[in-house]
């Protein structure tokens, strides 16, 4: 199958369970059926299922459970985006710090090992962010927005770094939906990403460090003002 089919599947996938939860199919708390039973309800391989999967966590739509299967999880939409960052006020902070402690090093390390094949995958995350923007498709914007930061985790650490982040972006699934609904922060972060990109690109270590660092403390920033505000 290739690359564009196999891509279709999974995006399938993504839009028919999303609407399962969204319509309350499968309630906030219950456990998808396993992934031999999925797979054979969606007619779908499991390299399918697990890349629609990982998307749907990445956006806060599911949580993975090792051990134990994958939840829907509770989603923001139906609170104020006010209340919920002040609810969750402590575990943003420690989320954004911990990221600001390793993203911008794993940026600095993939501008100076960077493949072609990565930087095609980078790229792509960020037009298709871009599209979606201009479509005004949030879910397209979150899954893009999630899997330019875990390309970059996953192509420039080791592999335990990379499995630390990749959990930590799995955390921040609701973070991230409820922040790119904040006015102008779509827009701001895709010239963010493309920034970073063309840092990495041009093998400039110290650009692509210090954009991405500027990225996450940007945004940390804006989330905290606005929950400020009166």
């Amino acid at each position: 199958m290739a690359d564009d089919e196999r891509e279709q599947v999974w995006s399938a996938t993504v839009d028919h369970l999303r609407t399962m939860i969204d319509s309350g199919r499968l309630p906030a708390g219950s456990r998808l059926p396993a992934e031999r039973a999925l797979c054979g309800q969606l007619g779908i391989s499991r390299g399918s299922l697990r890349q629609a999967l990982r998307v749907l966590e990445s956006i806060g739509y599911v949580q993975v459970r090792p051990g134990s299967g994958t939840y829907v999880r509770e989603t923001v939409d139906e609170q104020p985006l006010r209340s919920w960052f002040s609810e969750h006020e402590q575990l943003v902070e420690k989320l954004f710090d911990l990221r600001t402690t390793v993203e911008p090093t794993l940026a600095e390390r993939l501008a100076l090992q960077h493949t072609p094949r990565v930087l095609e995958r980078l790229e792509g995350t960020v037009e298709e962010m871009d599209r979606a923007a201009t479509d005004g498709d949030m879910l397209r914007v979150i899954a893009a927005d999630a899997e330019f930061h875990r390309v970059i985790a996953g192509n420039a650490g080791s592999d335990d770094v990379a499995d630390l982040l990749r959990s930590v972006l799995s955390l921040v699934g609701e973070e991230r939906r409820a922040a790119l609904r904040l006015p102008g922060q779509i827009r701001k972060a895709v010239d963010e990403h493309r920034a970073i990109l063309e840092a990495i690109r041009a093998s400039d270590a110290t650009a692509a460090r210090d954009i991405t660092r500027r990225h996450l403390l940007d945004a940390k920033t804006y989330v905290h003002d606005y929950t400020a505000r009166d």
